[in-house]
Parts: structure tokens; sequence; C-alpha cells
């Protein structure tokens, strides 16, 4: 297994982890057989081949130009790739994706949605964004980690009782109630030390 191939198999085994999404929604995605994509990412002899590929990493938000990897750009009424943020070790996965990948996030708003904790992270571009769900010291580490700012109006206070991660989060109700028109229009800059 070469390097290009070893790498792709690690950004989508990131992305299914860090998404939740299971093998089953994604073997009736992609028409791949879940086996078949389970020992894919994890490097057994099994060649995927590359239209199969590229239609896994459509299933998890995600795009190829053969090389380099990206989160699915913005589109009009699509859901955004939604990852669950529980705890630092999955913070710090979410960075090596964005590391792994050529996206790199530098501005992030949050919300509420019930009691759930909502953060909407945004590349450098401002076209692709990813919605993140977890608790607020996960939160907190991963702004850390990737040195995203998040300008006080757009943050939660952290005495935010009501917004505790509870049941499964949608993100069509997300992407309704977090679209462009409803923030201002201005340019995040990453923060500087």
């Amino acid at each position: 297994m070469d390097d290009l191939e070893r790498h792709h198999r690690t950004v989508a085994r990131l992305l299914i982890k860090l998404s939740g999404t299971t093998l089953a929604r994604l073997a009736y995605a992609t028409g791949i057989a879940a086996g078949t994509i389970s020992r894919w990412v994890h490097g057994d002899g099994c060649a995927l081949g590359a239209q199969r590929r590229d239609r896994l990493f459509a299933a998890l938000g995600a795009r190829t130009d053969g090389a380099n990897v990206r989160l699915a750009a913005r589109a009009t009424g699509a859901a955004q790739p939604m990852f669950q943020i529980t705890g630092i070790l999955q913070a710090e996965r979410f960075a090596t994706l964005a590391a792994l990948t050529s996206t790199r996030f530098v501005a992030a708003r949050e919300t509420c949605q019930g009691r759930t904790l909502v953060s909407v992270v945004t590349d450098v571009t401002g076209c692709t964004t990813a919605l993140l769900v977890g608790t607020r010291e996960a939160l907190d580490e991963l702004y850390a980690e990737l040195d995203i700012s998040v300008p006080p109006r757009r943050r939660l206070a952290p005495s935010t009782h009501a917004c505790r991660p509870a049941r499964p989060a949608r993100p069509d109700r997300f992407e309704a109630e977090l679209g462009a028109s409803a923030w201002p229009s201005h340019t995040l800059r990453p923060r500087s030390n």
C-alpha cells in the first residue's frame, strides 16, 4: 500500500469515527458492502477502486481530486458534515483530520439546538463548513488545537446550562437555523499569538 492509499484510508476512517455514520448507512448510500468498506478503511487486503472510494468520500461529506481530500463545500439546501466531539481524544482526531485534509478551519460560531451545543466551523475560504456537536470542554480543546477564533458574540457562555448534549442531533435542522443569513457578514481571522 503506498502513502497516498494509506492517507485516503486514514481520512476515511477518521470521517467515519467522528461523524458517527454507521457502516450500514454508508453501505446503503454508496452501494458498497459494509464489510468491504470496513476492510478498506482498516487497511486489510481490499482494493476499493477510485470510483467506489469517491462514492464513499461523497457519502461522508468530503471530496477528493485523487490526492487531496477536502470536506465538501457548502451547497444550498445540503446538509453539512456533522461530527460528534465528545472528548479530548475526538477533538484531537478532528484536528488530525483537518491536518490530513487540505481543509484549514479558522473561525467558529456557536448555538444551541434544544440541549445540544453546536459549533459551526468555517474554513479560510468561507465556503466549507462542518457542524461540531459536543461539550464545552471538548469544543474549547478543539479550538485551541486548531487555533480557531470564536468572537465573544458568537460564543455561548459556559454557564448556559441549557446546552448539554442530549438526543442525537439533526443536521437538517441546524442547516435551516444556521443559514448564512443568520449571521452578520464579515471575515474572521485566525487568532494570532
